[in-house]
């Protein structure tokens, strides 16, 4: 009984994480910040309370991390590059909530879109330096067909579709902060911490800011 009640504990906590979004901002060269909340209504989670289930250990590039500061509503990543910047944040196996298995959700999280690079599995990278044209890749392929949710700078919601190329084209006629999210499931099972999941889902989240004279 003692070990079911634990389970279903950890289960009853990350399916809570799972209606959540890891995102990450950056204003100039300052702090990467690192939020855990819900984007579309501008809610965040507090230090001492749910934000605690965010680690943010895994910072890529790798070795580009100098400290992580926990403050009330953010973690804050000083980081040595002013290039784009990605945390990879892996949480406990959960039981889906439609079908008769168990997901291990992954968030990936990327700000900044200056470099044509990819940083993260599920990544979206743009087609040139500051470009409003991204390409979906899942490990390194191009990935089509896919819906990606897209908020402007009043956190208005668009929905788009990358192409057969796995290509988007977004609207950044408004001056500000973008974030982009999408997701992924793969047939890839396993064990974390003696919990088996059956699936694995990356959630990404991409942030960057569109200046327009």
């Amino acid at each position: 009984m003692r070990i079911f009640l634990v389970v279903f504990m950890v289960f009853m906590a990350a399916s809570q994480v799972s209606a959540h979004n890891v995102w990450l901002e950056r204003d100039g060269q300052g702090p990467v910040r690192v939020y855990f909340g819900h984007y579309d209504s501008g809610t965040v989670e507090k230090t001492g309370e749910r934000l605690d289930i965010i680690k943010a250990e895994t910072v890529l590039p790798s070795g580009t991390l100098i400290s992580r500061q926990r403050l009330q509503d953010h973690i804050a990543l000083t980081v040595g590059q002013s290039g784009d910047v990605a945390l990879e944040e892996a949480t406990m196996p959960r039981k889906s909530r439609t079908k008769q298995e168990i997901l291990r959700n992954i968030f990936m999280a990327r700000c900044g879109n200056a470099q044509t690079v990819t940083l993260l599995n599920l990544d979206l990278v743009p087609e040139a330096p500051t470009s409003n044209t991204f390409k979906l890749l899942l490990e390194g392929q191009p990935l089509p067909k896919t819906k990606i949710t897209v908020y402007d700078p009043d956190r208005a919601k668009q929905v788009y579709t990358t192409d057969a190329s796995g290509l988007i084209e977004i609207d950044t006629k408004k001056s500000g902060r973008y974030l982009l999210v999408t997701s992924s499931v793969l047939d890839r099972s396993g064990t974390v911490n003696e919990i088996p999941f059956d699936k694995t889902r990356y959630i990404l989240s991409l942030s960057f800011v569109a200046e327009n004279s």
